[in-house]
């Protein structure tokens, strides 16, 4: 008994090293493919071969979804049981609702007070965004794109570590690498935000698709915002260079007042985010998965692995080193 009992112990710890190895190896793949895609796109348009704004943005969520999808089937996982597909009541998806309009103020705090030192990313890239006609840019952009994401950093990243680290700790290392996937320190700010409550909400309802439905209602809510300001300011004649009237805010007081005000609602708004967390848990038969995420109760091994390590540092690199790397590059050539 004691033999078979040390086999078990030493097949299951063989099984956890290996999957969150290969987790790590994915992160990095993932990054790698992502941005060498990128700068093929840019090194074609360098060329005058211009490739359209709506099929980069479907390679660049593809080139997170097919290194998953590959892994999915090396490891032969479940799509319900080990992924998180549940499907979830009609009662919880209108949760979701609500729950979206009292977490976007939370989201909107961290971009603010990460533009007191960088841009806004979304805003810097909304004339390429605008390029788009409205109904594919709000497909793309507002369902595409959030269940592509979902599916790979909640389904994947979130809850295989949550298998081997504990719900809490798989939260708040899926949230990092959903942030630093962004490539950029705005976006990463307020994408880390939003990771971390992700992962609560789709434990209190032992599902990913509230996440999904959330992170779609919030990209839906940008890029409608985003479509009605460029309309508007274009018939009142005041110019539609989105970009430069966030940037010329960014640098006077408004954006301290705009901080200000977002602390206020997201203080408001989170606290009544939380008895709707719960209720979409007992609604949905996890409210004893939620409670044990707070616990101090699960494993506490070691998450950082090679392959993870190699992942962050090269995120960083492309966020901070590659532009000038690739300007010293060009203006030798």
């Amino acid at each position: 008994m004691t033999d078979t009992t040390n086999v078990r112990e030493n097949t299951t710890r063989d099984n956890k090293r290996s999957e969150l190895t290969g987790m790590g190896w994915l992160f990095l793949m993932s990054m790698v493919l992502h941005t060498v895609t990128a700068l093929f796109v840019n090194m074609l348009s360098d060329r005058g071969i211009m490739v359209p704004t709506a099929p980069r943005l479907i390679m660049s969520q593809l080139t997170i979804v097919v290194p998953a999808i590959i892994y999915i089937l090396i490891r032969r996982l479940s799509l319900k049981d080990d992924l998180g597909l549940r499907p979830i009541k009609a009662g919880s998806a209108f949760m979701c609702i609500l729950l979206t309009v009292l977490i976007t103020p939370l989201a909107s705090l961290a971009n603010v007070i990460s533009q007191f030192f960088v841009k806004n990313e979304l805003l810097q890239m909304s004339d390429s965004l605008l390029d788009v006609s409205p109904i594919p840019l709000l497909f793309l952009g507002g369902i595409f794109g959030p269940l592509c994401e979902e599916f790979v950093f909640r389904a994947v990243f979130n809850n295989r570590y949550s298998v081997y680290l504990g719900p809490m700790r798989a939260g708040l290392i899926s949230a990092l690498l959903f942030g630093l996937a962004h490539m950029n320190i705005n976006q990463c700010a307020y994408a880390f935000v939003l990771g971390v409550v992700f992962a609560i909400i789709n434990r209190a309802a032992n599902s990913v698709f509230p996440s999904m439905i959330i992170h779609a209602c919030i990209n839906l809510g940008n890029i409608l915002m985003l479509v009605v300001s460029s309309k508007i300011a274009g018939m009142l004649g005041s110019g539609t260079d989105i970009a430069a009237q966030a940037e010329a805010a960014r640098n006077s007081d408004v954006i301290y007042v705009m901080a200000g005000v977002m602390l206020v609602f997201a203080i408001i708004f989170g606290i009544a985010a939380i008895p709707c967390i719960i209720w979409l848990s007992k609604h949905e038969g996890g409210f004893e998965d939620l409670c044990d995420m707070f616990t101090n109760r699960h494993a506490t091994d070691r998450w950082m692995t090679a392959g993870l390590a190699l992942g962050i540092i090269y995120v960083l690199f492309v966020m901070f080193g590659l532009e000038p790397l690739l300007n010293v590059i060009k203006g030798r050539m």
